[in-house]
């Protein structure tokens, strides 16, 4: 049995492509879990260097169980007779556009000089805006005060290097 073509000639992702992602996603936990246990760990106070592999780990195989789930759940509307109910989603490209949009430049601005907060302030204000907040000195205050937060918290209370600009040099 094919699958069945949305209106623009692209097919609707199926049960079994869902299954087959969460498969690889778990595989693809399994194996981050197993190099983060895999490390020799120096004795440290607090937290160790796997402790953020383990949590990555974590988090993709639940967004494997997510896909299972998902796959589940439309086997059994398949199974039901209610397959053309479920409409298919084909994103939001202008939403993906100002969030990719974002974390280029954000990669941009800390490569070219313009440090951590003004390239932090930048990511925040372009995703705020590809989840549908609108541009406002609100998006860019918001931004910049938790990017100097994170900043300021990173690099006074960890005593960790964090890329600096015009602004960061201001506080040092």
């Amino acid at each position: 049995m094919s699958e069945p073509l949305a209106p623009a000639g692209v097919p609707v992702v199926g049960w079994r492509a869902q299954v087959v992602v969460g498969v690889a996603l778990f595989v693809l936990a399994a194996v981050i879990a197993l190099d983060a246990n895999q490390l020799t760990v120096p004795t440290v106070v607090g937290v160790g260097p796997t402790a953020a592999m383990r949590l990555v780990a974590v988090l993709v195989a639940l967004v494997a169980a997510a896909h299972w789930v998902a796959a589940w759940r439309q086997r059994a509307r398949e199974r039901a007779g209610s397959s053309a109910a479920a409409a298919p989603s084909y994103g939001n490209r202008a939403a993906l556009g100002w969030v990719l949009g974002a974390l280029l430049g954000l990669i941009g601005l800390i490569e070219f000089g313009g440090g951590f907060v003004i390239a932090s302030t930048w990511l925040f204000v372009g995703t705020a805006r590809g989840f549908g907040q609108p541009l406002s000195v609100k998006s860019f205050a918001i931004g910049f005060a938790l990017a100097a937060l994170i900043y300021l918290f990173f690099t006074k209370a960890l005593s960790l290097g964090l890329p600096a600009g015009p602004l960061e040099r201001l506080v040092a």
